[in-house]
């Protein structure tokens, strides 16, 4: 007797959606990757341009019905999907997640799971109605010097956590890239790269301290890119100068980009998606995109402190334009202290040497000595996190996941956006804001 298979349908043919979720269930993925083809299918595809699909099902040579954005009841009318998987721009995953809950599928929603305070109770709210259940796409939990530290944390060896101290860097190749896509604006398909990206970071820190932020308050610019930028170059009276000669003349373009595209084109292919699909629908080539545009009004730069609901407290800072890319990260107990600082390469056009993802935890303890933890790096995408979770999303969480409490749900994915909604708000204040006020919708 053959197994039935589980089918899934998606929402979004974005670079994400194909290598982390349809290649691995089509059983197409590179690597040695997940292959879920034996116990899922992929049943539907809905996406504004119908070229990008056409070209992507042409190139894996497989067939998959299609369906164009105001078409997503019919979609799961017509295919009836099990799960339904939302990874779209940010502002669609709450709309797409609550028509599947509505239509009796299960979710998965790729971080972040809403934009906004607003769209979070709605989706809850859909969700209880319905009796299903959200997942969250939390990748960054499964790194294995993560998984190392939470079960360091679970096990005592800090005692209770007092305070942590956490600043990330983005290079200029992957803090640039932000900058001439649809996360450039908060104009309903983006929150902020507050949300968007930060929202990895404070789940992250979340799941660690197995606690609820109550209270945040931020500080936050606008400082290498947009109208404005630091490094946007100038003519001698400092005034614009035209597109082809401002990417001359721009060091993000000569370093990442001079040797493989013209300064005359409006392309940038950030190197991730392989297969290099077409993305007119979204970015019509006609359309000037670069980073430093009007349209960019979304924040580089960011300070917060945020308070936890039994008391300890993060310092947090996440600034888009570095030398070098990955984390500081320092975590104090009142048993000792952890620190981590983390380096990796995200630049897959070529243009820098790789580093590998060696994790080390260095642990203190209160009263002296030192114990150094390393972490032999996973094969697979982000240090080996991805084909983790993707096992736990479409097979079930393993024993370690249960135990470490690894799979997020939709409450999880609501605090980690409750921060990130803070900080834009508290920045725009300058005042603190109450996150159960926010979640509430009182704030």
């Amino acid at each position: 007797m053959t197994k039935k298979r589980t089918r899934y349908a998606i929402c979004g043919l974005s670079t994400r959606g194909i290598y982390h979720f349809v290649l691995p269930l089509i059983g197409k993925a590179a690597n040695g990757g997940n292959d879920f083809s034996d116990c899922a299918e992929l049943v539907g595809i809905l996406d504004l341009d119908s070229r990008r699909v056409e070209v992507f099902l042409e190139k894996v040579g497989v067939k998959i019905p299609f369906y164009q954005p105001q078409e997503l009841g019919r979609m799961l009318k017509e295919t009836k999907p099990d799960v339904l998987i939302a990874v779209g721009p940010d502002g669609t995953h709450a709309d797409h997640a609550i028509a599947g809950l509505e239509a009796g599928c299960d979710v998965i929603v790729e971080k972040p799971m809403a934009i906004n305070c607003d769209q979070v109770r709605a989706l809850q709210a859909a969700e209880k109605r319905s009796g299903h259940r959200v997942l969250v796409a939390f990748n960054y939990r499964y790194v294995p010097t993560h998984l190392r530290l939470k079960r360091m944390i679970q096990e005592g060896k800090l005692g209770r956590i007092v305070n942590v101290e956490f600043t990330y860097n983005l290079d200029t190749w992957h803090g640039s890239s932000y900058f001439y896509r649809w996360n450039r604006g908060r104009d309903g398909l983006s929150g902020g790269l507050n949300i968007h990206k930060c929202c990895h970071h404070f789940d992250l820190i979340n799941w660690f301290l197995g606690d609820a932020p109550a209270e945040v308050f931020a500080f936050g610019g606008l400082n290498y890119y947009g109208p404005n930028g630091a490094l946007r170059p100038r003519d001698a009276d400092g005034r614009p100068l035209s597109p082809a000669e401002e990417k001359r003349r721009c060091p993000v373009f000569q370093k990442h980009y001079a040797d493989r595209l013209a300064p005359e084109s409006n392309e940038i292919n950030t190197g991730w998606d392989t297969f290099r699909l077409p993305m007119d629908a979204q970015y019509p080539p006609d359309k000037r995109r670069y980073i430093y545009d009007d349209s960019i009004v979304i924040e580089d730069t960011y300070n917060a402190v945020v308070r936890y609901a039994r008391g300890a407290t993060m310092s947090y800072s996440c600034n888009f334009c570095t030398p070098w890319e990955g984390y500081v990260l320092g975590i104090n107990g009142t048993a000792g202290r952890v620190e981590i600082s983390h380096r990796t390469d995200p630049d897959p056009t070529g243009k820098t040497s790789p580093v590998p993802d060696i994790g080390r935890i260095v642990f203190y303890p209160l009263f002296g000595g030192k114990e150094v933890i390393e972490v032999p790096p996973v094969a697979g995408g982000h240090g080996g996190a991805d084909s983790r979770i993707q096992n736990d999303l479409v097979k079930g969480p393993s024993p370690e996941s249960r135990e470490l409490k690894l799979v997020a749900g939709s409450f999880d994915g609501a605090q980690a956006v409750a921060i990130g909604e803070a900080v834009a708000r508290s920045i725009r204040t300058h005042q603190s804001v109450s996150i159960t006020d926010l979640l509430a919708g009182r704030a």
